[in-house]
């Protein structure tokens, strides 16, 4: 704006100029209107351009992020399911190879683990638990891991009973898991036994018991002795009597103080059938013959001859070892055995040899009664009590 406008505009508003200046000024006016008008026009469409502009290079960018978006989320999962996929493999591989090591583990060596470990439990459980028999089987896993089950049953009479079920896990030569599921609650009673020259333990109840059961009955109980006697002189008790000796107490030095009145919770003993260990057979037959599936294995296995009321020595001798046997498989045995301890028992059997106080027997009611005329019988317990099955000639 030069000075001159200037100067006609201050002239304008103090009303100086000529009506022909004033005219013109007015007109120049008018048109810088026009002028000013227009170039608010341009200037809103070069914005609105301009914003049309931006708003659609935002929308460009935003599609353009959503597919970045669902690039990654694909690249994710497919990443996510490698992974998986990789693991689910290499858990199969693992899995295999582990199976195979087990394998080898349990088989390995003659005998191999796995019939040692089983036969360790039975000893366990046959040592510890009067007239209780198990007869394991099962098999190797993986993660070096072998899986053990077994009924649990007892004799009464001529009959085998089911009292319940044994299972048990091993990691190596460890059993990590065991379990008894004792089906007959009688059973799982503790055996009750007395130890001679202690405080006389009263059995008038179980006395009573056996008058009042029916003639048509065989009965289990639990038959405590006067002192202690050798395995051949204790069996001759039983010579001329319609009962069957099933398992002997053994005196392993706990009882002997009168500690504990004499009463025997946690006995440990043998069965009258020795419990054979994998190496105590001969084996008299071996047969390889070709299936469909390869070569099938079979074999006779011959065990040394029991006397029904002799072979003292080789019973004894059976025994000894089965307690070695527990004694050097400890990581199994103490899991099974807590209230005995294996090896002091052990030492002193050895030192003291194997002296009997006690008994499971078995056979018709009436003939248990008879052992309270028996002068040498100190007291009794009563257990499983079972319908009439008794084959044996009077």
């Amino acid at each position: 704006m030069t000075d001159d406008f200037k100067r006609k505009l201050q002239d304008y508003k103090n009303g100086t100029l000529t009506d022909e200046e004033r005219t013109e000024l007015e007109q120049q006016l008018e048109q810088m209107e026009i002028y000013q008008s227009y170039l608010d026009e341009m200037l809103d469409g070069e914005e609105d351009h301009r914003d049309a502009e931006s708003n659609w290079v935002s929308e460009k960018e935003i599609n353009m992020h959503k597919r970045e978006a669902r690039l990654l989320r694909k690249g994710k999962w497919r990443a996510r399911i490698g992974t998986a996929i990789t693991l689910i493999c290499l858990y199969i591989g693992v899995t295999f190879v582990s199976g195979i090591g087990t394998s080898l583990y349990y088989t390995t060596g003659d005998p191999d683990r796995s019939n040692i470990y089983r036969d360790v439990v039975e000893s366990a459980i046959t040592v510890t638990y009067p007239n209780v028999t198990v007869h394991l089987s099962g098999g190797s896993g993986s993660y070096f891991s072998m899986n053990v089950t077994s009924k649990m049953t007892k004799r009464v009479g001529d009959e085998y009973l089911e009292v319940g079920d044994f299972s048990g896990t091993f990691l190596f030569n460890w059993m990590r898991l065991y379990d008894f599921t004792w089906s007959d609650s009688e059973a799982a009673r503790s055996a009750v036994f007395h130890f001679p020259g202690t405080p006389e333990l009263n059995s008038d109840q179980d006395w009573r018991r056996l008058e009042k059961l029916p003639e048509g009955t065989v009965a289990e109980a639990y038959v405590s002795y006067d002192r202690l006697y050798k395995t051949d002189e204790f069996l001759q008790q039983f010579r001329d009597k319609q009962l069957e000796p099933l398992w002997f107490a053994v005196d392993n030095g706990d009882h002997a103080a009168g500690h504990d009145n004499g009463i025997v919770l946690d006995p440990i003993g043998f069965p009258s059938m020795p419990l054979w260990h994998p190496d105590d057979g001969k084996v008299t037959k071996h047969e390889t013959s070709k299936g469909l599936w390869g070569s099938v294995s079979s074999s006779v296995t011959k065990y040394p001859a029991i006397e029904q009321f002799g072979s003292g020595q080789l019973r004894d001798e059976n025994f000894i070892k089965t307690l070695r046997i527990l004694e050097e498989h400890k990581s199994i045995t103490n899991r099974l055995i807590y209230a005995v301890d294996i090896t002091k028992s052990l030492a002193y059997v050895e030192k003291n040899g194997v002296n009997i106080y006690g008994a499971v027997v078995t056979g018709p009611t009436k003939e248990i009664l008879k052992l309270k005329n028996d002068p040498a019988v100190s007291s009794i317990r009563v257990g499983k009590v079972t319908l009439w099955n008794w084959n044996h000639e009077s």
